[in-house]
């Protein structure tokens, strides 16, 4: 069993009336050839079968503290019932992706069913071309958005990643049911105080390393950072950020740039439905691009987002006259962890930059923006934020959803205005049943107060955006999908212009070779007719 934290009781409470912690991702395949029938519901739950053991995600289940006054665990089902968690849609003609968008959209829409282990396979046949559609739904409980792509491996004909059974710390599977469970809640109740003493050590060995690595001013404004929100960090950052600069230090940046959002009129509390739109562009104009002006693809995929965002709130007439906050969650998980399967994802905030009409600028301070907070939250003890979060009271993010949910829309917003999140996927094409996979595109939830969430992961030569609205807030979403590939086109048009003209080295033979004398007169008169033009 593996005990929750509240980190991921934090995605479990966006289980409300409006909200919800359901992960996604829909995978197409390319047609069965022969007419044969090819990775179906039957094929993918005896797949899963003979691999569910080595998959904690598809088999825990929450077992929830008597008492409520520790947290609860995450144990084995009895049973898996297969037949309820894989199943077949088909969609109505024509089939078109158009349609499958709007299935995807009204299954992310709904809940999961948090009595077993929560989550779902859909097969989704009927598409217009032959191909063949899958939807993952998983919780954010008990899975984070890093570790989707090893649930998709792990599915394959030939996975990449070794398929292990999952060796762990932790408590066995209770044997005298409740009163075991009454037990073990009291005795983490009673060890609490035990626990924050060895938490404490580990905090100070961290606190010793640091004054080492960046000095005692540095080492203590570090933990202080995240108590340090938009202006009010202004004299403190006067004070201290010119000694950091000299000393290589991370800077002092806000974790939060504004205690609340710029306001959108998608950024007001969400509906329970969803929009879900999606699109593939090329990996090379990212990467590529970005080698040219020094910038990641990272880098490039924050400049392109913040153009296609201006782009729609142009359209929609909302002001980009000041830049929004952007959430971009970040990894936090550990080279020597030993829990394989939980969540280790945390965010960083950063002005996004939609108030900038060039595209280099723009692609330059997303970059700047976000290099600054992730310096700023590497700075903080961010390797044991996962065990810090065992001292939070379990209910703590429970009671703000719930208040949350209950104000006026208005009130709803929160400290971003849109999360973009980019995971890395595989390099190489994979196959289920002998189908090629075409492309994986994430559907990721929404919070309170954010209308939209861009997700992308990267497939062979092509990177994967899949987009989630609030349909009241967001309205349609799919010129934003439209915009991406112009703002991109710009984008590389506009480095290709700005960057400096590579030197062409000369042939080998122009090095060695003297020119001949003959070839004199001929320069002249070139020389002569660029003067005279």
């Amino acid at each position: 069993m593996q005990k929750l934290t509240t980190l991921d009781r934090m995605f479990s409470s966006l289980d409300s009336e409006t909200t919800n912690g359901v992960l996604g991702g829909l995978v197409l395949y390319d047609p069965p050839q022969d007419g044969r029938r090819a990775a179906d519901a039957g094929f993918m739950r005896e797949r899963i079968a003979e691999r569910i053991d080595y998959l904690p995600p598809l088999y825990r289940e929450v077992k929830k503290a008597p008492l409520r006054m520790d947290h609860d665990w995450l144990g084995r089902a009895k049973r898996v019932d297969l037949t309820k968690h894989v199943r077949t849609l088909t969609l109505p003609a024509p089939g078109t992706h158009d349609q499958l968008a709007r299935e995807v959209s009204r299954l992310m829409s709904t809940d999961l069913d948090m009595s077993g282990p929560p989550w779902d396979y859909i097969v989704i046949e009927g598409l217009e071309d032959g191909s063949v559609a899958h939807l993952l739904r998983v919780h954010h409980l008990v899975v984070d958005g890093g570790s989707m792509p090893r649930l998709w491996d792990a599915l394959q004909d030939e996975p990449t990643m070794p398929l292990v059974k999952e060796d762990e710390p932790g408590f066995p599977e209770p044997r005298f049911g409740t009163p075991e469970m009454l037990v073990r809640e009291a005795v983490g109740v009673a060890k609490r105080p035990v626990d924050w003493t060895l938490f404490s050590a580990k905090m100070a060995g961290w606190m010793v390393k640091a004054v080492k690595e960046q000095g005692v001013v540095g080492a203590l404004l570090g933990p202080t950072r995240i108590m340090l929100p938009g202006k009010a960090a202004k004299p403190i950052q006067a004070a201290f950020n010119p000694m950091l600069r000299k000393r290589g230090t991370p800077e002092i940046v806000p974790y939060v740039p504004r205690l609340v959002a710029p306001k959108t009129p998608f950024n007001r509390r969400v509906t329970a439905q969803r929009t879900f739109v999606f699109a593939d562009l090329p990996l090379a104009d990212f990467k590529d691009s970005g080698k040219l002006i020094g910038a990641s693809i990272n880098d490039m995929v924050l400049g392109v987002c913040a153009g296609a965002l201006r782009r729609y709130m142009t359209q929609r007439g909302i002001s980009t006259d000041e830049p929004l906050i952007v959430c971009v969650p970040v990894s936090i998980r550990q080279p020597d962890e030993k829990i394989q399967w939980a969540n280790f994802v945390h965010m960083i905030f950063a002005p996004f930059p939609v108030d900038i009409e060039n595209p280099v600028e723009r692609v330059r301070k997303s970059s700047e923006a976000v290099k600054l907070s992730k310096g700023s939250f590497d700075a903080m003890p961010t390797v044991h934020l996962r065990e810090m979060f065992k001292f939070i009271p379990p209910p703590t993010f429970n009671l703000m959803v719930k208040a949350f949910v209950k104000l006026p829309g208005n009130w709803s917003r929160g400290t971003w205005n849109v999360v973009v999140s980019n995971v890395k996927g595989p390099s190489k094409p994979n196959h289920v049943d002998g189908l090629r996979v075409k492309g994986y595109w994430p559907a990721s939830f929404l919070s309170i107060g954010g209308g939209i969430n861009i997700t992308l992961q990267s497939y062979t030569d092509r990177i994967c955006f899949g987009i989630v609205g609030a349909p009241e807030q967001a309205g349609d979403l799919q010129p934003l999908v439209d915009a991406l590939g112009e703002v991109l086109a710009e984008t590389v048009a506009a480095v290709k212009a700005s960057a400096p003209t590579p030197l062409v080295p000369r042939r080998e033979t122009e090095r060695t070779t003297p020119a001949p004398r003959a070839r004199r007169p001929r320069a002249t008169s070139q020389r002569a007719r660029r003067t005279s033009s």
